[in-house]
């Protein structure tokens, strides 16, 4: 299949301008984009330019990057069992490295750090 785009899940403290991206899982990458026409809260999606072909059996990571206000999460979320949604997979936390994970900056970062294994509520978008 191909990933057109990335969702997330936007309380009303999480403000500021958002920008989605998808990446291998050694830090390359792949696509990204802005969310523009944003709600005050709910499931927001913005969509690639050019679809990203993925491959089975392969880990990626999808984020997105705010420039202020907060995040929604769900500690433990990924603590014993990953999340099956056919015919996507998201692992357990531990059985690629960390699984919800994040990072600090003020620019784009790929997330790297695990806290919890904590649910951030970031999704792809699947073709």
């Amino acid at each position: 299949g191909s990933i057109t785009g990335i969702r997330f899940y936007k309380a009303s403290a999480n403000t500021g301008t958002h920008a989605a991206h998808l990446w291998t899982s050694t830090g390359t990458l792949l696509a990204s984009a802005t969310f523009t026409g944003e709600t005050a809260l709910g499931w927001q999606q913005v969509n690639f330019s050019t679809p990203v072909a993925i491959a089975s059996n392969t880990v990626y990571v999808a984020s997105y990057h705010v420039t202020a206000g907060h995040y929604s999460l769900d500690s433990n979320y990924f603590a014993t069992t990953g999340v099956d949604n056919g015919p996507l997979h998201a692992l357990a936390s531990g059985a690629s490295g960390g699984n919800g994970v994040y990072a600090y900056g003020t620019s784009t970062l790929f997330p790297s750090l695990s806290w919890s294994a904590a649910n951030y509520w970031v999704d792809v978008v699947l073709k």
